[in-house]
């Protein structure tokens, strides 16, 4: 019932979020971010050149790789960081984890995609699984007036990335998932170095502890490079929306890695949260999971 390929996705970006707040201790945001997908993008190049895989794209789907690596690349992680600035870290990881949510009304108000009764019970315990991991986790989500601001730049990350999975689906029935994945976060990398230009110039290299390259080595070649391909691998297999399920589980994973290996406390709230989580997200992959085109 679950797809071993996106909970491995869900175990490295659940493990990811921990790595990439230890490196940030060294690396200015930006400046580790358009390193780390440009990185990432060269290592997926050059993986396709072992494997033989083309690297040949119609003049026609060209401009659609460049739109996919700009919503999911650049604008995805430029209103994700600004978001933070401004909101909670309790608001942002709400609002990130709920972008299966958003991605399933993009999808029906479309038209691309008919949500099932069991579909929707799903999604909806699954949010609310999130909303308890994140409120015991985190802290107290307050949507007040002052992170009004935050709170919209960081729904405007969720939406994009809600995108950034769906339009993809035309390309992957094309193209494999690793030859969209390097183009699309070659093309990101590109249109985000300008906005990382001031953090690039500022960042103290030499004093870059190897921890902090060790996580940076992580978030690049393991949590971008092959979570990124393996993620669309899925939407490829099952499509947008019971691939999008799986990103419930990203917070549940953090917490319980932030339990073994950063020694913080698990609650019961936590564990209550996961369940309803995985018992949403099994619903969610029903069988009798109906779409007119997921």
């Amino acid at each position: 019932m679950f797809n071993l390929r996106l909970l491995t996705v869900a175990l490295i970006w659940g493990i990811n979020f921990s790595v990439v707040k230890f490196s940030l201790r060294d690396f200015h945001p930006l400046s580790f971010t358009v390193v780390r997908f440009g990185l990432a993008a060269l290592f997926l190049f050059s993986l396709m050149l072992l494997t033989r895989e083309p690297f040949a794209i119609d003049r026609r789907d060209r401009l659609p790789i460049v739109k996919l690596g700009f919503i999911g690349i650049t604008l995805y992680n430029l209103f994700f960081m600004y978001g933070l600035k401004y909101t909670t870290a309790a608001n942002s990881a709400l609002l990130i984890s709920l972008s299966p949510l958003a991605g399933a009304l993009i999808q029906a108000a479309s038209g691309r995609e008919r949500l099932a009764a069991r579909t929707i019970a799903g999604l909806g315990l699954a949010s609310i699984g999130v909303i308890l991991i994140v409120r015991s986790h985190q802290g107290e989500m307050s949507f007040s007036s002052s992170a009004l601001i935050g709170d919209l730049l960081t729904l405007i990350a969720t939406i994009s990335w809600a995108v950034y999975t769906i339009a993809a689906k035309p390309l992957l029935e094309k193209y494999s998932a690793i030859s969209v994945t390097a183009y699309a976060m070659a093309a990101g990398s590109v249109l985000l170095l300008p906005f990382s230009l001031h953090g690039l110039i500022g960042q103290s290299w030499s004093g870059i502890t190897s921890g902090s390259w060790s996580a940076l080595g992580f978030a690049t070649f393991i949590g971008a490079g092959v979570a990124y391909v393996l993620w669309y691998q899925g939407v490829k297999m099952i499509g947008a929306t019971r691939t999008m399920a799986y990103h419930y589980l990203v917070p549940f994973v953090a917490v319980l890695f932030a339990a073994l290996f950063l020694k913080e406390s698990i609650t019961l709230l936590q564990i209550i949260g996961g369940i309803a989580v995985l018992a949403g997200v099994y619903l969610v992959q029903s069988k009798n999971h109906q779409s007119r085109s997921s």
